[in-house]
């Protein structure tokens, strides 16, 4: 976390809890370090759509950390047994969390679920967003509170908060311009590691749960998404940011 600090980071946003039985063995020790070395350290809880259940149970959790009501509390929406409309049941949770006094509270998703109406914002009883969309130059949703630009900050998720829903300090999206491979051939991972995708939108809902290690080799094909590539394997599809991976061999045809 010192690290974290000295690259830049404002503060952290520590998983907690997840459906009505599972704490994260981390999230002690993690919220104690925040504390440490941080103003404000938030929480999250990794939605399965029961509202009430799993607010109640995240929130006992909150009030045993010690976490007081001005805790920024997330509910992370994104889980592959959700139904395809999930609106009503985040309502459930966030308004179960708003009448306990704990009034700061976001909603988690990737940009794609915003998009299609999976989490409909406009019916949100509170419409502060956390937006998950990587390898793009901005979330993609319209007045998004908060952007998790990346899965590969050093080893870790990272977002810019605009205007401190997050971490109460406001952020300006300056993304440095990624420069990205455009051939087919051998690629070998250069970064802590690379995250593949089942489509070449790099996305949470598209995440898949396999991953390429430093140094591991991968031979690919560059695919034109949008303005930037993609490389795509025989598991799915990587980024093809030159921060991250590096062309071993180019080889020939399209």
């Amino acid at each position: 976390m010192k690290q974290l600090k000295k690259w830049g980071a404002d503060g952290i946003m520590v998983k907690l809890t997840e459906g009505t039985g599972y704490l994260s063995p981390k999230a002690g020790t993690q919220i104690t370090n925040g504390f440490k070395l941080f103003d404000t350290v938030g929480v999250y809880h990794f939605f399965h759509g029961r509202g009430t259940a799993e607010a109640q149970y995240f929130l006992a959790w909150v009030k045993k950390m010690g976490l007081d009501k001005s805790t920024v509390l997330a509910i992370d929406v994104e889980a592959p047994d959700l139904p395809y409309s999930t609106t009503s049941q985040v309502n459930v949770f966030l308004r179960y969390l708003i009448a306990h006094g704990y009034k700061n509270v976001i909603t988690y998703g990737s940009g794609s679920w915003f998009n299609a109406g999976r989490i409909n914002r406009s019916q949100l009883v509170d419409k502060a967003i956390w937006v998950a969309a990587y390898g793009v130059s901005q979330p993609g949703v319209a007045n998004a509170n908060a952007w998790q630009y990346t899965d590969n900050f050093h080893g870790v998720d990272c977002s810019y908060d605009f205007d401190g829903k997050l971490s109460g300090k406001a952020t300006k999206a300056t993304p440095k311009k990624a420069s990205y491979w455009a051939d087919n051939g051998l690629y070998e991972v250069i970064t802590s590691e690379v995250n593949v995708y089942g489509k070449p939108a790099l996305d949470k809902a598209n995440k898949r749960r396999i991953h390429f290690s430093k140094g591991s080799t991968i031979y690919g094909k560059a695919v034109k998404y949008g303005k930037v590539y993609r490389i795509k394997t025989d598991v799915g599809y990587i980024s093809a940011n030159r921060d991250y991976v590096k062309l071993v061999r180019k080889s020939g045809g399209k």
